[in-house]
């Protein structure tokens, strides 16, 4: 009888050791394979050098880069459209592009009450809150933040100059592109002729 209790004891371990596993597995997979945002399609074809980010950190000059590489994408998108010939584009983004790390928080607290001899009542609270960001070893062994996600700006606005932006039905052509591949509304889109 105690041997079948060990045997039963043995799988029982195992199991849960197995499921334990799938479990962080599944955790991992499910991270690791998010649906692409527009901006990383529109994006997908260059590769940005990315800072060494340290903090939440909002920052100018990788924006640049972004906003110039979606804007060359952009131009030689829509210099496709039927008529609308050499295309330049200037996106303006709405703020900053912000880097979300994985933060460790601990909290505790404590409450006392006492009461002195004459009846009277002392109360006394104490909480406290700590965090931090977690760090990972890189492959050079250098500890370097956890990243959750990049947050892009959102493009606010857009200004499309086209050698045929004298034409209508180009005009319209480059504003229904850019409201699909941008999801700005119309009247964020300003389409120019450009000068010979």
């Amino acid at each position: 009888m105690e041997a079948i209790i060990k045997k039963l004891a043995e799988k029982k371990f195992f199991a849960f050791c197995l499921l334990a596993l799938v479990a962080v597995g599944a955790a991992i997979l499910i991270v690791a394979n998010r649906a692409p945002e527009p901006h990383e399609i529109l994006l997908g074809a260059f590769e940005i050098a990315e800072p060494a980010p340290y903090a939440t950190y909002t920052g100018t000059p990788e924006n640049f880069s972004r906003e110039e590489a979606l804007e060359q994408r952009l131009e030689e998108f829509f210099s496709l459209v039927e008529g609308a010939g050499n295309v330049r584009v200037m996106v303006s983004p709405l703020g900053t592009r912000e880097t979300v790390f994985a933060v460790d928080t601990t909290a505790s607290g404590s409450h006392t009450q006492e009461q002195d001899a004459q009846g009277g009542t002392r109360e006394t609270r104490t909480y406290q809150n700590n965090e931090r960001i977690v760090l990972l070893a890189n492959r050079a062994g250098q500890d370097v933040p956890l990243v959750l996600r990049e947050v892009e700006p959102r493009i606010e606005g857009i200004v499309i100059i086209a050698e045929g932006g004298d034409s209508p039905f180009v005009r319209d052509a480059l504003t229904r592109a850019a409201r699909a591949v941008l999801g700005l509304e119309a009247h964020n889109i300003q389409i120019l002729n450009m000068q010979d």
